[in-house]
């Protein structure tokens, strides 16, 4: 998304908690997030969702949001969470369906078990800050700025930890012949 400069100016009545910066904010970047969600196969309902809790977080976090910054970016960040957690628990959501139907047939569980039950085992043995930041990141949507900024620490430590976690659970899934499953695990864990 292209920034207009006087975004800047919007942010700082935002940040004074101006509801025409806010309508205005919204009315230039509503449709763009709306064409973004729907690159991720979101139905124009789930799409609508997405921007109207995309906006919801920026009035809540309105005097975080650095006016110096490219507040498309930002916008794009908290989407791009909003809709990763939306993709894992539908994903979750069918996979625990088909358990269930698999499980009332008397069938054998899906492979996709083991390796959620590998991953989760992964999580798991992290050790815990490393853990903490890896669950806030992939599970819970927060951005790299916003746990820094929570458990008080450098975004680059966020980072570190982040990468460090990443390694541990691709080493676990490689040992256990899971190479070619990684690329599930990375699409639904991994942020690009």
């Amino acid at each position: 998304m292209k920034e207009d400069p006087n975004d800047k100016l919007l942010i700082f009545g935002l940040q004074n908690n101006d509801p025409h910066a806010y309508r205005e904010l919204y009315t230039r970047y509503a449709p763009k997030l709306q064409a973004f969600a729907t690159r991720f196969r979101m139905s124009r309902e789930e799409a609508d969702e997405i921007v109207q809790e995309t906006f919801i977080r920026i009035w809540l976090h309105r005097h975080k949001i650095d006016a110096d910054s490219a507040f498309s970016a930002y916008l794009i960040t908290i989407a791009r969470n909003l809709i990763y957690n939306q993709i894992r628990k539908t994903a979750f959501r069918e996979d625990y369906k088909k358990d269930l139907m698999r499980e009332k047939a008397g069938l054998e569980m899906p492979a996709d078990s083991e390796l959620k039950n590998l991953i989760n085992k992964a999580v798991l043995s992290l050790p815990e800050k490393c853990r903490l930041i890896f669950r806030k990141s992939r599970f819970e949507g927060y951005t790299n700025a916003q746990i820094a900024e929570e458990l008080r620490i450098s975004k680059s430590t966020v980072e570190n930890q982040l990468n460090k976690a990443l390694k541990i659970i691709r080493k676990e899934l490689e040992d256990k012949g899971y190479g070619t499953s990684l690329a599930f695990f990375l699409f639904f864990f991994v942020s690009p």
